[in-house]
């Protein structure tokens, strides 16, 4: 086990094997799939009015979610940046040592924006091809502990990132997150098998 990098001499754990993480997503999406996923062999989709109430509450979720990302995440950058006079002084000098509270304000913000392409497919994708309300129930669950996330992350300034907290929220926020992506491709595996 190797030390930390801050030379306390404290152990860091080495993360799981990726085929270990890869393998428990895929057993929560074949769970998901097969407990609450619509019927392979069946109609796929539901009747137009149907299918849009279905769809309507993961809508809500993620535009709430994009919201709550502009306003919380992306403006809160040039909130902290404007009190430090950043808005003044030439990039180079900006980008290369910000103050702390910047750099996590950025770190939140461009994290954010990282895991997005999961989340808008992985929640379109199960709420459309497996279940609308498990669906729209994990995305809230996913846009919590984002929220969550940024609050703790923000609110670390002078901590080491490993004593930020914000492991409490990053992990159940990828298990979901990829719980929806792997159910949404065993469901889809499902009605291929079918056709």
């Amino acid at each position: 086990m190797k030390t930390s990098p801050d030379g306390s001499g404290n152990p860091e754990a080495p993360p799981p094997p990726v085929t270990g993480i890869f393998f428990a997503y895929a057993l929560l999406g074949a769970i998901l799939s097969f407990s609450f996923g619509r019927d392979p062999s069946g109609p796929h989709l539901p009747e137009a009015d149907v299918f849009m109430k279905e769809v309507a509450p993961t809508t809500v979720v993620i535009c709430l979610f994009l919201v709550s990302y502009s306003l919380l995440d992306v403006m809160h950058v040039g909130i902290v940046k404007a009190g430090y006079g950043l808005s003044r002084k030439p990039y180079p000098a900006v980008a290369s040592n910000p103050p702390h509270e910047v750099y996590l304000a950025q770190r939140v913000q461009t994290n954010q924006v990282e895991q997005l392409p999961g989340y808008l497919v992985g929640s379109i994708g199960f709420t459309m091809l497996v279940n609308a309300k498990v669906g729209a129930l994990l995305a809230l669950v996913w846009a919590i502990l984002r929220r969550m996330y940024a609050v703790t992350y923000r609110a670390s300034v002078g901590k080491p990132i490993g004593d930020s907290g914000i492991t409490k929220y990053t992990i159940p926020a990828y298990f979901v997150l990829n719980s929806l992506l792997m159910g949404t491709v065993v469901q889809c595996m499902r009605i291929l098998w079918q056709s």
